[in-house]
């Protein structure tokens, strides 16, 4: 055996044992303060004195999380590294003969052949491979960072049931059109909004939309707090009838373009979000009106 073999040797086994028992310590202790006492492991994460209510219900969100991990996963994880504890010569052994392997592997065959490169050159494939070792501890650890972070909305839940990085009434949108239309359909939508969402979210329906040429460049702020010129639905010019629409949704946000009158003209749409409100009283302070084209009554 070599030198940098037993050294190789000695690291690998130091390392081993001390990660092991380190990490099952810290796994029991986790699983300790979740059972024993759950208050105190909320009480670090949650900022009671914090009154925004999006921030109050992510905290919570993220401390149950975090609570369900130190209360089910720690104690599976404590009882793994038990017995990674007891069987650590046999895998210390098994990672010795790996790390020799590797350390062959990635040695040059023949220093005297290749010159003062070929000592250089094994020292960065070992340290390319350890490299990527740690890169990959750090995503796996970054994407269970995003995963607590994400918890509150997610859950269970996959981007096509969420709806993210759109506003409530843009996901109540895009939930009645995919019962109301069919998947195959074609839908021209006369709106105040910039519609990539609905494109999105909506597919495989195919989406149009004239947009308003004074509009075409800004960038919309939240609560229409910059209104987007748009066409009516009678503004439009004959043309983009070509496209041959099955439907033609109206989805109108702006204060200039909400008729209140319309806001209840779309009975389907009406009982849904009732529904989804719970409140069959509710009306909506945005125009959702979704017609079959051609429109009987003709373009109002």
């Amino acid at each position: 055996m070599t030198t940098s073999e037993s050294t190789l040797t000695r690291l690998i086994r130091g390392t081993f044992s001390a990660l092991v028992g380190l990490s099952t310590v810290g796994c029991a202790l986790l699983a300790g303060a979740g059972w024993l006492a759950p208050e105190l492991v909320e009480s670090r994460i949650v900022d009671p004195s914090n009154t925004d209510a999006y921030a109050q219900f992510e905290s919570f969100g993220q401390a149950e999380a975090i609570l369900w991990l130190t209360m089910w996963v720690a104690p599976v994880l404590a009882l793994g590294g038990v017995l990674l504890w007891w069987k650590r010569q046999r895998l210390a052994g098994w990672m010795e003969g790996a790390g020799r392997s590797l350390w062959r592997v990635t040695a040059s065959p023949d220093f005297s052949a290749v010159g003062p490169l070929g000592r250089v050159v094994p020292l960065l494939k070992r340290a390319a491979i350890l490299g990527s070792l740690v890169l990959a501890i750090g995503h796996w650890a970054g994407a269970l960072g995003q995963r607590l972070h994400d918890w509150p909305y997610y859950r269970f839940h996959d981007g096509g049931e969420v709806l993210p990085n759109i506003s409530e009434s843009n996901r109540e949108v895009v939930r009645y059109l995919r019962q109301a239309t069919p998947e195959n359909c074609r839908i021209f939508v006369v709106s105040d909004q910039k519609l990539f969402f609905l494109s999105y979210y909506l597919r495989p329906r195919s989406l149009y939309h004239r947009m308003h040429p004074t509009a075409e460049h800004l960038i919309p702020r939240a609560n229409q707090a910059r209104q987007l010129a748009a066409y009516r639905l009678e503004e439009l010019p004959p043309e983009v009838w070509d496209c041959h629409p099955d439907f033609v949704l109206e989805y109108f946000e702006g204060p200039e373009y909400v008729d209140p009158a319309r806001t209840t003209a779309d009975s389907a749409w009406l009982r849904f979000i009732r529904q989804r409100m719970g409140d069959p009283t509710h009306v909506p302070g945005y125009v959702v009106v979704l017609r079959r084209w051609p429109l009987t009554e003709g373009p109002r």
